[in-house]
């Protein structure tokens, strides 16, 4: 029986799901017999043409930007708030998707990540030094040759040369929207107005370096709100049982163990020339290692994977395209096909929806200064607000996802209004909000406190 249909009545909440439009990611069939390819101008570069962008490039994905930003009639309408939030941009691995021998060498000696702390009374101020941590490898550590599968000077991850390249140009693009176009942001970082925000995983903070640099290249430094560790729901990290016990009830339905049966040859294949043991649960529940490892590969123009023992045993491009269409399966299962989905997404990020619910009342009732909120998080972070809002169309967010809340009051009935964009355009869903372009901001409230209370306190009895 489902948990939905189990535990929905924990609460009072009205968490009621809406399935999203059928699509080639939502039939296994479709899934596996495709004959359309996924690369082409997809996961092999962060570049795509003027007259293609907006198409979805897992590798440096759409995002607002002049030349095709959706205008409202600023006669009309004026703009009040902007939040954004968007996933970093390309990076290195993470440790557990590199395989156990790497047949690359990797440098990041083109990029310092720098660490360190400083006073914040003026008398102290300089009574501390910038730290950089330069990336080198160890000829006399003999474990710096075998660990992680590559050899070389990266850390895993790390956001790489070419990501700062797209966070930059990420920055560029917002400020040519919200401070050109539409001359809403200041000429100056003025932090009463503006704030921007991390999650614990420092990668964020790389990217946000990039991005703001870009915004107001005069700053020499800004404060980045994050929160801590263990309960930031920006990533999100708060302890949630009950969120956990969804996705776990997700990840063992009958569909999605057959999409891992019907899966069983390409694993076969894939192991034989990664050297992953076929016995190793981690890289066998899903696809996300293998995903994670060809598409970085791809992205920064490297060959696909090839065996470190016989080098003529090497991953196709079908394979790497198959890995692909599994990924957005199994991402679109488990934050919109399945039933338990927007129950799962309501869960797991509800306090994100609860303090933006409050940010946009604030600013509602005067109470805020606030005009631009910029956050940057991760793909778990954007599938989840796409489920919990049920996009009709879901594939697996790739690097830069952006999704952005426009707050507007209406010049002419002093009513309050709400858009969402993701891709650089309006989002649509198949819930009740439809299409997000300026409706009636009560309604998006509305909507929120069905999911998870008026203050959250449906959200905290779920998790309790």
């Amino acid at each position: 029986m489902l948990l939905f249909i189990t535990l929905a009545a924990i609460t009072a909440a009205e968490i009621v799901h809406h399935a999203p439009f059928e699509n080639e990611f939502s039939d296994l069939d479709q899934v596996f017999n495709s004959s359309r390819g996924t690369n082409d101008g997809v996961y092999n570069s962060s570049y795509v043409p003027d007259s293609k962008y907006g198409q979805y490039n897992f590798c440096n994905m759409p995002h607002v930007r002049k030349d095709t930003y959706p205008q409202v009639d600023q006669s009309v309408y004026k703009l009040q708030f902007v939040e954004v939030i968007h996933r970093h941009h390309k990076r290195t691995p993470y440790a557990q998707n590199c395989f156990p021998v790497e047949n690359l060498v990797l440098y990041c000696d083109d990029a310092l990540n720098n660490y360190y702390s400083e006073f914040k009374t003026p008398d102290r101020s300089n009574n501390t030094t910038k730290i950089s941590w330069t990336n080198y490898q160890n000829q006399y550590n003999p474990f710096s040759f075998i660990q992680n599968g590559y050899n070389g000077t990266c850390q895993f991850p790390q956001i790489s040369y070419g990501g700062l390249e797209d966070s930059y140009q990420h920055g560029l693009d917002l400020y040519g929207v919200y401070g050109e176009l539409l001359e809403f942001l200041p000429e100056s970082y003025d932090p009463n107005q503006l704030t921007f925000r991390v999650t614990n995983n420092v990668i964020t903070s790389q990217v946000v370096s990039a991005v703001a640099k870009a915004m107001y290249p005069c700053e020499k430094g800004i404060d980045v709100k994050v929160e801590g560790d263990s309960f930031d729901a920006l990533e999100p990290t708060y302890s949630c049982d009950f969120a956990d016990d969804v996705a776990s009830e997700i990840t063992s339905s009958s569909e999605w163990q057959e999409h891992l049966a019907k899966a069983a040859d390409l694993y076969n294949e894939l192991d034989h020339i990664s050297g992953v043991d076929p016995d190793s649960e981690d890289w066998h529940q899903s696809l996300d290692h293998y995903f994670d490892n060809t598409a970085f590969r791809l992205c920064h123009g490297y060959d696909l994977a090839c065996n470190s023992e016989n080098s003529s045993l090497c991953m196709t491009q079908d394979q790497a395209e198959q890995i692909f269409r599994l990924g957005d399966f199994e991402y679109n299962y488990q934050f919109r096909i399945h039933e338990n989905s927007t129950l799962y997404a309501a869960t797991s990020y509800g306090a994100y929806f609860n303090e933006l619910k409050h940010r946009l009342l604030q600013k509602t009732d005067g109470s805020s200064s606030l005009k631009y909120s910029h956050n940057v998080a991760h793909d778990g972070s954007i599938a989840r607000i796409l489920g919990f809002l049920q996009i009709d169309y879901l594939r697996w967010p790739g690097m830069g996802s952006e999704i952005v809340f426009e707050l507007y009051e209406g010049l002419k009935d002093g009513k309050w209004y709400l858009r969402t964009l993701y891709m650089g355009r309006v989002l649509t869903t198949t819930g009740p909000l439809g299409e997000i372009d300026m409706i009636p901001l009560r309604d998006y409230v509305d909507y929120i406190e069905s999911m998870i209370g008026k203050d959250a306190e449906v959200l905290v009895d779920y998790c309790s």
